[in-house]
């Protein structure tokens, strides 16, 4: 029994069952998307098809496997599991809180760009918590006032003394300072 059409109003939408194919962008490899058993609904006066959300999610996942990019769902489960919330996620990725949450909730994709950091996240977490206190602009002041407070902390903080276990002598405090210039002068080439 045919419906109304929402688009054209005739009374020409039908319900379509089978093997649905869509065309695609020439970005996405692979040629036309071909989904099996699946039902939808195709207007015969205006060619406009209905396409329920479970066919929708189907083409979309054939989409994000033939671009090599992760699904919304690898994303969701990616930042579970650094235990960061979506607005830390954006801001490490350098992203807009917004822009993140649509790449999670499949309603945008992803560059290749992005989804590469998004895989590099998974794999080395610590290498961005490393690039982000690079970044920061008291990097050095923290780290002399640090150094410079290590005689203070050590007789009366039980954390510094774990730390350091022993007075750090003057020459360790050179040595680690030298290493310290070292790496700061690595990162500004």
């Amino acid at each position: 029994m045919p419906y109304a059409c929402p688009i054209c109003g005739q009374q020409t939408l039908e319900d379509q069952s089978g093997t649905f194919v869509m065309a695609v962008p020439s970005g996405i490899p692979g040629g036309d998307i071909r989904i099996a058993d699946a039902n939808w609904q195709s207007c015969s006066s205006c060619a406009e098809q209905i396409i329920p959300d479970d066919l929708s999610k189907a083409i979309e996942q054939v989409r994000y496997r033939r671009s090599g990019l992760l699904s919304p769902d690898q994303i969701r489960q990616i930042r579970a599991r650094t235990g960061l919330s979506a607005v830390e996620m954006a801001q490490i990725l350098g992203a807009g809180d917004k822009s993140y949450t649509r790449w999670e909730n499949g309603k945008s994709v992803q560059n290749k760009a992005t989804d590469t950091l998004i895989r590099l996240i998974e794999q080395h977490p610590e290498l961005f918590a490393d690039i982000n206190a690079r970044r920061s602009p008291d990097r050095e002041s923290l780290i002399q006032s640090y150094f410079q407070s290590l005689s203070t902390f050590k007789g009366s903080n039980h954390f510094a003394i774990a730390a350091h276990g022993e007075p750090l002598s003057s020459a360790a405090c050179e040595s680690i300072r030298r290493r310290l210039l070292e790496l700061a002068g690595a990162n500004q080439t």
